[in-house]
């Protein structure tokens, strides 16, 4: 049954779909039961859907265990809304989309043009001289976490921007933007010998 189920990604990738790995907590998977899927776009960082059923599926751990194979790939977010009020809008996927058309979407999804919340907002982000900067709606906290054994964090009340070096040796970086309730927007992983 694993066999089969490790090579959907591919399968639905090779069909033209846009492939994601969704709720791997709610799934009950484990790093071995997971960690062999290849040829997804994205995996979905947060699902407030299993969290209103009592299932905490925020996964930023499982998004760090891809991207330390290695594998490129992008995080979502969603309220698996289905057909319940009680966890709509919940988490969702912003896409910077240059109009609200099919095309462009998709090509926004592609291309890694979007970030994933279930709180906060990311208004910019940009990488100059060497550092990678980001401004956001108002957070406590804003977290850098690379590859290498070390992550960054930057606190205070009503935080809207933050800055963070980067090293050759970072390997990637992700941004985590996180309010004063504790919920998160996260961005995706950039890999860094691609930045700088």
């Amino acid at each position: 049954m694993w066999i089969l189920a490790a090579s959907c990604p591919r399968r639905g990738r090779e069909a033209g779909f846009f492939v994601t790995y969704n709720h791997p907590t709610w799934s009950r998977e484990d790093y071995p039961d997971y960690i062999g899927y290849r040829g997804m776009d994205a995996m979905e960082i947060m699902n407030y859907g299993c969290c209103c059923e009592g299932c905490l599926d925020y996964n930023p751990r499982v998004y760090d265990d891809f991207l330390r194979t290695g594998r490129k790939l992008y995080c979502i977010a969603a309220d698996d809304n289905h057909g319940r009020i009680k966890d709509e809008c919940g988490g969702w996927t912003m896409i910077c989309a240059e109009c609200l058309e099919y095309k462009t979407i998709t090509r926004a999804l592609e291309q890694g043009h979007f970030y994933a919340s279930w709180g906060p907002e990311i208004h910019g982000l940009w990488v100059e001289d060497g550092w990678i900067h980001i401004t956001c709606s108002p957070a406590s906290r804003v977290i850098a976490t690379f590859y290498a054994r070390k992550s960054r964090v930057i606190q205070g009340p009503g935080l809207t921007e933050a800055s963070f070096p980067l090293a050759p040796e970072d390997g990637y970086v992700r941004l985590t933007v996180v309010d004063e309730t504790g919920r998160c927007a996260d961005t995706n992983a950039y890999f860094v010998d691609e930045l700088l």
